[in-house]
């Protein structure tokens, strides 16, 4: 197995899943102050 590899793809995963929840979370506060 390359760990390497892995290491990298659940890392990228992890940001994307982390830049999703921010993104929801800058629009709920959006729609809420609006």
């Amino acid at each position: 197995m390359n760990w390497q590899k892995i290491g990298i793809t659940f890392l990228f995963l992890l940001l994307a899943v982390g830049g999703m929840g921010g993104l929801m979370l800058v629009g709920y506060t959006i729609i809420l102050r609006s």
